[in-house]
Formats: C-alpha cells, sequence, structure tokens
C-alpha cells in the first residue's frame, strides 16, 4: 500500500515538475548549453538537480506536516502519525522527509525494513518515531474489532440481538455452560401444555 502511494506521488510530482520546470530549462538547454544552471556545482549535481530535489521535497514536507498523507496516501488510506500520537513537528517532518529518506534509499535496506518490522516502520520511520496507519474504521463484530495494521482498537458496541453462545468444537448451541454470560438472561421456552385426552367414541 505504502509503495503504490508512493508511485502515485511519483506521478504527480513528475507531471508538475514537467510543466513547470523541464520543459522551461529544455528551452533553456536548447539555447545555451554551457548555461550556468546546467554546469555541476556540488559533486556532479547541478543547480537544476537540486531544484528538482527541492520541489519534490517540498511536496513531501508540506502535505506531510499540514494533512498527515501526500495524495498518494489518502488514496490509500494512508496517514503519517507519531507512535505517541502526538503532534507531528515541522523539524521532525524536515528530517523523515530529506535526510530519512535519504538513508531508507541506500541499496532500499531501509524500505525493505517494513516488510520486517511488526509496526510497518521502516528507516525513516524509526529515525523519527513515526509509523504510518490505515485512517478507516472497521466495524466491531461482537464485540471485538478488526484493526488495520498499526492503528489503536475503538469502543466496540455490543450487538442488539441476543447473541448464541457456542463454544468452540461444539455444533450444539444448547451444550453451552449456562454460567456464560451470553447465555444468563435468554429466556427458557415454555412449558408444553398437555393435550386433553379424546373419548373414542368421538373418532367414529
Amino acid at each position: 500500500m505504502r509503495l503504490t502511494a508512493y508511485l502515485i506521488d511519483l506521478i504527480l510530482i513528475g507531471a508538475v515538475l514537467l510543466l513547470t520546470i523541464r520543459l522551461p530549462i529544455l528551452f533553456i538547454q536548447a539555447s545555451n548549453p554551457q548555461s550556468w544552471f546546467l554546469s555541476p556545482i556540488l559533486f556532479r549535481f547541478t543547480p537544476y538537480d537540486i531544484l528538482l530535489y527541492l520541489a519534490a521535497s517540498v511536496y513531501f514536507i508540506v502535505m506531510t506536516y499540514t494533512t498527515g498523507a501526500t495524495v498518494g496516501k489518502r488514496l490509500m488510506n494512508l496517514r503519517v502519525v507519531t507512535c505517541d500520537d502526538s503532534k507531528l513537528t515541522f523539524v521532525n517532518v524536515l528530517y523523515r522527509e530529506t535526510i530519512g529518506r535519504y538513508l531508507s534509499s541506500l541499496l532500499f535496506i531501509g524500505y525493505l525494513m517494513i516488510g520486517a518490522s511488526e509496526a510497518k516502520q521502516a528507516l525513516h520511520d524509526r529515525l523519527c518515531d513515526t509509523q504510518v496507519i490505515y485512517t478507516f474504521k472497521a466495524p466491531a463484530v461482537y464485540g471485538n474489532t478488526a484493526y488495520g495494521y498499526n492503528q489503536a482498537a475503538t469502543a466496540a458496541t455490543a450487538p442488539s440481538a441476543t447473541v448464541t453462545y457456542r463454544p468452540f468444537g461444539q455444533i450444539n448451541a444448547g451444550v453451552a455452560n449456562a454460567d456464560s454470560p451470553a447465555v444468563q438472561g435468554t429466556p427458557e421456552p415454555a412449558p408444553l401444555e398437555p393435550v386433553p385426552e379424546q373419548d373414542p367414541k368421538n373418532f367414529e
């Protein structure tokens, strides 16, 4: 789910950057191939490369800090939260979406940790004490609540109708222990009334 959300974000960012940055840069490169904007200034990175990286990072930082989810995460019903349910801070989100993601992308080890983690945390989640949860709530069934992963249980509501208690492995519900809570309070069936005897002469 997180991979699908990330791919959706990459497609969205790629489309926006194509219209706002990449196409204008193509005209600059065609008219002036020796432009300083296309010359390396930091290792092999040009100002053009740095601008693309900053634009993508701003998208993840702003969306995560303001709403807790990017467009891709919203479509997948995902949300970034802190492990202690406190409010996401800007510094924490900034570190998560820049240095944290860079460290996770090294040989993709940080992202592979999601599958091995019970809480589904990537390396940048562990570094920033965050996790990604489902935003929908599953309905309660007989007092038990189903979870989206990493989501705390919500208060369950008891069913309105009387639930017949059947111990595991027993077919007949009537053999359940009468002291069980589900059986207590169940009205007993009314006793059968005796059938009056008929005079044999009436059948002649």
